[in-house]
């Protein structure tokens, strides 16, 4: 933004070193699902001795990486887009559509992340727990899904404020950041 806004700055700036945390800690998830489905491969197949416990834990660490993480790939640009109709749109056309898709996401996770704090307070409260051997406290692994949920939304938030004060649509910003990088 500019030098009037630092407060906003530094909120934003946060918001993006939090989202990058969130990130590393997705990663450090997939890597530790990628070890525990290892161990149960092994367990069972080489010594007929299957985990009761690997298939819930990387169910729920997969929960973690897709919920912690979609922040951090917002930043990175990596969602799915489908691009056929909007190439052959006018700049300001498609930073118009951009901006609507932007905050109609915005209002989808800000309902999804009020739902889902509804969820983990409800298991709370209800003492809720996994059918499983484990018993694991359902409002754990739904913890994961609110506050990856909120950080989602605030980093959508400030994807919309970036765009806003760039003036550029998305694949404008895109071609010229990659005419920067060759």
């Amino acid at each position: 933004m500019n030098g009037r806004w630092w407060v906003f700055d530094g909120i934003i700036h946060i918001i993006e070193k939090i989202s990058l945390i969130f990130g590393y800690i997705s990663g450090g998830f997939a890597f530790l699902m990628m070890v525990i489905i290892g161990y149960d491969v092994l367990m069972r197949h080489i010594f007929d001795d299957p985990t009761i416990w690997a298939d819930e834990i990387s169910c729920y660490l997969l929960v973690g990486i897709t919920f912690l993480g979609a922040a951090y790939t917002l930043t990175m640009d990596g969602h799915v887009r489908i691009e056929t109709f909007t190439d052959i749109l006018g700049p300001k056309t498609q930073r118009y559509l951009e901006y609507i898709t932007d905050v109609l996401s915005l209002a989808f996770l800000i309902i999804f992340t009020r739902q889902a704090y509804w969820l983990v307070k409800d298991s709370w409260v209800s003492v809720k727990i996994s059918a499983t051997l484990l018993r694991t406290p359902l409002y754990l692994p739904q913890l994961l899904l609110a506050i990856g949920l909120t950080w989602f939304s605030l980093q959508m938030l400030v994807h919309i404020l970036r765009r806003i004060t760039s003036g550029q649509p998305r694949n404008q910003v895109r071609a010229k950041a990659s005419k920067e990088s060759s």
